[in-house]
């Protein structure tokens, strides 16, 4: 990796823990090229604007967890169903160890951008779509393989997923309250997908 490339990762990284941990308007550049001693005029090389950063945060965040659903997902030792499960399980230590600088950009963003730029806006939409329909895709093999109802709407199912883990969040970001991780996982979750699985057979 060159020094410019190296820089751009520095920013990005920084920045996206800056953006889970504050939201769109607790960001600030200045902080961020203080944190990784970079000077102003670098971040200008690589992005127009601080929305232009945003988007670029998003999309590398994207292309981080896309891997990682997609290394968990096509392990076939496992049930599609337990694989995804391991992906929230992974998630969940990924919070305890992390936080605050964890959670999900795409709820933080949702939830602080709004209103402000519909730049950051569809980019982001664009990429939970990307995320959900992966989801929906390993409940499809669940589906092919008889772990889910012939008959069961596989994007609604990938939506209510996506809705309660975002709600979770919610509440762990506001009361520092794992537990309501952990219900999602135990509970949300696993009634989710019994709830698929029970009418198939």
């Amino acid at each position: 990796m060159n020094i410019q490339s190296a820089t751009r990762t520095r920013l990005l990284s920084e920045g996206m823990r800056q953006l889970l941990a504050h939201g769109y308007d607790g960001v600030g550049i200045g902080p961020i090229l203080k944190a990784v001693d970079v000077p102003k005029g670098s971040f200008y090389y690589f992005f127009q604007s601080k929305d232009d950063f945003i988007v670029a945060i998003i999309e590398a965040y994207e292309a981080k967890y896309s891997m990682i659903r997609k290394a968990l997902f096509s392990d076939t030792s496992r049930r599609p169903l337990a694989r995804l499960d391991a992906y929230f399980e992974m998630l969940e230590q990924e919070l305890i160890r992390d936080a605050p600088y964890a959670g999900c950009l795409y709820g933080v963003l949702a939830q602080t951008a709004a209103g402000r730029s519909a730049f950051v806006l569809d980019a982001l939409a664009t990429s939970f779509d990307r995320w959900e329909r992966s989801i929906a895709e390993l409940l499809s093999i669940a589906q092919q393989e008889g772990d889910i109802a012939t008959g069961e709407d596989i994007a609604d199912l990938a939506a209510c997923i996506v809705e309660a883990y975002e709600g979770a969040l919610i509440r762990v970001k506001v009361k520092g309250d794992m537990p309501a991780f952990t219900r999602f996982r135990n509970k949300g979750l696993k009634r989710l997908t019994l709830r698929a699985a029970s009418s198939a057979c």
